[in-house]
């Protein structure tokens, strides 16, 4: 018996070790490959040891385009016709506008979900539910459409207010399930003292979902941040351009041109995100684990 129960133990301890060796490599080789050879000279960038001579060339050619940047090193060198701080500062004001949206009005539909039981509320729910998992590249046409009629195309704020395809739902469904976390307790007390109830809500239920609410934001932000299809149909000006779109300077034909150039765009594409990631990462710990007990 004791001998059996070591055994199971044994063979738990083997295969957690196992599943977070196979996590580790499977975050660590990309990410250390992509660290490389941003640093690495054109001849090095497909060696998969640490560059012998580290440079900061594939950089500084982001943020200062040039013809030498184009025709520096062993080959043809890609180079953005902006320098990169134009695409990065897009990408922020789309992800930030899209996110605040999302996440404002998907509290206010998330809510309604949560609390109130009308005729035809399944119905809303499971339309929620289609229009997050809607092939969203079979609206291109219809969207591109829209835009163009209302003014919208080739505009961040147009961009901003299509990506609330993909943040809206995801907003709404997560905060509903949040929602059902809080005590009802708690409005009813307000509704009493006086509170109409949508004071209650920005009073009371607000703030004390506050790591739903971040999470929500985090994670309709990286949607939007990493968005290249409807960039792509939405923008044709340069000065426009989001860093997905960045990172298509450095394609030609399916192939990679420069290396240590699309490396340094994914860096610089990563490391927003990731920072805040960190600095946030316990009210997202908090609002997935509450929102998924709840749900």
């Amino acid at each position: 018996m004791v001998r059996s129960i070591r055994k199971a133990k044994l063979i738990d301890k083997i295969i957690i070790a196992t599943g977070t060796t196979l996590l580790f490599l499977w975050i660590f080789i990309p990410s250390y490959w992509v660290f490389k050879t941003s640093f690495a000279p054109p001849e090095e960038a497909w060696s998969p040891l640490p560059p012998s001579k580290p440079t900061l060339d594939n950089f500084l050619s982001l943020f200062n385009p040039s013809l030498e940047a184009v025709l520096r090193g062993m080959g043809i060198r890609a180079a953005l016709p902006d320098p990169m701080i134009v695409y990065i500062s897009n990408s922020f004001i789309v992800a930030i506008v899209s996110s605040v949206i999302g996440t404002a009005f998907g509290a206010l539909a998330g809510y309604n979900l949560a609390r109130f039981n009308y005729k035809g509320k399944k119905l809303v729910l499971w339309l929620v539910l289609f229009a997050y998992v809607f092939p969203i590249f079979a609206l291109m046409v219809p969207i591109l459409m829209i835009m163009r009629a209302i003014g919208l195309y080739n505009t961040l704020h147009g961009l901003a207010l299509v990506h609330l395809a993909y943040t809206l739902p995801f907003s709404t469904l997560m905060l509903r399930s949040y929602f059902y976390g809080v005590p009802k307790d708690l409005e009813e007390s307000a509704l009493i003292d006086g509170c109409s109830r949508l004071e209650a809500l920005v009073r009371i239920t607000l703030p004390v979902s506050a790591p739903g609410l971040v999470t929500a934001f985090i994670f309709s932000f990286t949607l939007s941040w990493n968005d290249l299809l409807f960039a792509l149909i939405l923008l044709n000006t340069s000065r426009l351009y989001t860093i997905p779109i960045a990172t298509t300077f450095f394609l030609w034909g399916g192939e990679i041109v420069d290396p240590g150039g699309l490396s340094a765009v994914a860096v610089f594409a990563g490391i927003v995100p990731a920072l805040l990631y960190m600095f946030v990462q316990k009210y997202i710990v908090l609002g997935l684990v509450k929102g998924a007990i709840k749900a």
